[in-house]
C-alpha cells in the first residue's frame, strides 16, 4: 500500500531503521528478500518508505536479522504508528535518522532560528569548545561530528534548496564570540552559494512575535512536515493544518526580513548594535 503525499514521521523512520540494519550486516537487498521470501520491490519499497512498513512485516525482518531485546521492542512499537500524523522522539540518534531522511526526500528546507546559529551554519571550532563554558546553545552537544558534517556537506554541495530564517538576537549573540568575523565570513560565503538563501529577521520589529525554531521540510514546494528540537526531544508533525500553518508562518518571517533588506550578502555591514 502506497504513502500518502505526506510522509508520516513513524513510517520513514520505520523504513530508514530497516535499511540502516541490513546494511549494517551486509547483506544485500536480493539476498535478504530471499531469505523472507518476499520480492525484492516489495522489501526495496519498504526499505524506502514507498509501501507502509506493516508491523508483522517488521517483525518478520527483525527476526532475520537478528534484532531483539530494546531495539526490537522500540522499532516494533514505531511500527504500530506508522499511520499516526505526528511523532516525538526521545533519542539522538532516532532523531538524526528521522531528520536526515526527512531532509533526503526533500527540495527545500526552511530553518527558522531565532536565538541561535543554526548548527549547519556554524563554525566548526564552535562545537570543540569545552563544556562549561556557558558558550553552547541548548542541544548543541546532541548530534555526533560525522552526522552533523554529514547535513553540512550535503548542504553545500546540494541539490536541494535551503533557505535559513535567522533572528536578529542569533546574530546579535555570534557577535559577542571571539570567532565572530569568522563566523559572519562564512555565513556570505554559504549565503553565496546558488541553493542558500540566509534571511535576518527583525526578531524585536512590531508586530511580530515569533515564533520557536522550528524545520519546515518541502517537496515541489509542498510541506512534508514540520519539526521542532528542544533538549530532551524532537517533535514531528505532519497535520495538514499545521502545515499550512507553518508554511504561513515562514512566509511572514520572511516578509519581515526582506522588508528590512537584512540578507546575509550585507553581513559585513550589519549594525551588531542596533536596537529593534
Amino acid at each position: 500500500m502506497s504513502l500518502p503525499t505526506i510522509r508520516r514521521p513513524a513510517a520513514l523512520l520505520v523504513s530508514a531503521s530497516l535499511r540502516e540494519e541490513r546494511e549494517r550486516r551486509k547483506i544485500g537487498l536480493r539476498r535478504l528478500a530471499d531469505k523472507l521470501s518476499m520480492s525484492p520491490a516489495r522489501l526495496s519499497g519498504l526499505e524506502l518508505g514507498t509501501h507502509v512498513p506493516h508491523a508483522s512485516d517488521v517483525a518478520h525482518i527483525l527476526g532475520f536479522l537478528g534484532i531483539s531485546g530494546s531495539e526490537y521492542e522500540k522499532l516494533i512499537k514505531l511500527a504500530k504508528q506508522v499511520r499516526d500524523e505526528n511523532l516525538i522522539t526521545h533519542e539522538d540518534m532516532q532523531a538524526f535518522s528521522q531528520m536526515w531522511t526527512y531532509e533526503q526526500l526533500s527540495d527545500r528546507v526552511v530553518e527558522w532560528s531565532p536565538f541561535y546559529l543554526p548548527d549547519q551554519l556554524r563554525l566548526r571550532q564552535h562545537f570543540d569548545r569545552d563544556p562549561g563554558t556557558g558558550e553552547e546553545p541548548p542541544g548543541s552537544g546532541e548530534l555526533e561530528p560525522l552526522e552533523r558534517a554529514v547535513r553540512q556537506q550535503a548542504m553545500l554541495n546540494g541539490p536541494r534548496r535551503y533557505l535559513f530564517l535567522i533572528g536578529e538576537e542569533a546574530v546579535r549573540a555570534a557577535s559577542s564570540e571571539a570567532d565572530s568575523e569568522e563566523q559572519v565570513r562564512h555565513l556570505r560565503t554559504v549565503a553565496s552559494l546558488h541553493h542558500v538563501s540566509v534571511r535576518i529577521v527583525p526578531t524585536k520589529a512590531k508586530g511580530l512575535n515569533p515564533p520557536h525554531a522550528f524545520t519546515l521540510y518541502e517537496s515541489r514546494r509542498t510541506s512534508m512536515a514540520v519539526a521542532f528540537k528542544n533538549v530532551h526531544c524532537t517533535a514531528y508533525l505532519t497535520e495538514k493544518p499545521l502545515l499550512d500553518k507553518y508554511s504561513g508562518t515562514a512566509e511572514a518571517l520572511q516578509r519581515k526580513a526582506l522588508s528590512k533588506s537584512a540578507t546575509a550578502d550585507a553581513l559585513g555591514g550589519f549594525p551588531w548594535d542596533r536596537v529593534s
